[in-house]
C-alpha cells in the first residue's frame, strides 16, 4: 500500500492520471500528507518494483480489477516518492483522508442509577479473582 494526496480534479470514479499523482506515492501517510497540508490522502494499493522500474496493484485490491493484473512504468523522483507513468484504476485508490477522533459524551451505567425493588441501589455484579467468582460484600 502506497498513499499520495488527491489533487482538486480527482474523483473517486475516475483513474488517478499521472498528472494527478505528480507528487507520488509514498510508503507512509504522513510523508504524503507533508507535501500537501489539508490535502485529502488517498491509499494506493500498489507496490513499486524496483526491478523492473513499475508499479504492480497488490492483491486483494488487484482482484477487483475486471481486465486482470494491473501494472503501469514507473520512477523515484526527486522527493522520494514514486511517480507512475499510467493511470491508476479507481478499483485501487481509496480515501482515507486526514485522521478525525470521534469523541463522544459519557454515558452513565445503567445499573449505577437503577434502584433496587426496595428502593436501595443495586448491587455490582461479582467480580472474577484467579479464575474463581468471588461475590462483593
Amino acid at each position: 500500500m502506497l498513499y499520495t494526496v488527491a489533487s482538486e480534479q480527482w474523483s473517486s470514479d475516475r483513474p488517478l492520471t499521472p498528472s494527478q499523482n505528480r507528487v507520488g506515492l509514498f510508503r507512509t501517510r504522513d510523508e504524503a500528507g507533508q507535501l500537501a497540508e489539508g490535502q485529502p490522502t488517498l491509499a494506493v494499493a500498489v507496490r513499486y518494483d524496483a526491478t523492473r522500474a513499475s508499479v504492480v496493484a497488490t492483491p486483494p485490491a488487484s482482484l477487483r480489477l475486471t481486465g486482470g493484473a494491473w501494472s503501469a512504468p514507473a520512477f523515484v523522483n526527486d522527493s522520494g516518492g514514486i511517480v507512475a507513468l499510467g493511470p491508476i484504476p479507481p478499483a485501487l485508490v481509496k480515501l482515507v483522508g486526514p485522521p478525525r477522533f470521534r469523541v463522544h459524551p459519557p454515558q452513565p451505567s445503567a445499573l449505577a442509577s437503577a434502584p433496587g425493588r426496595d428502593g436501595r441501589s443495586v448491587r455490582p455484579p461479582a467480580r472474577p479473582i484467579a479464575g474463581r467468582v468471588a461475590l462483593r460484600r
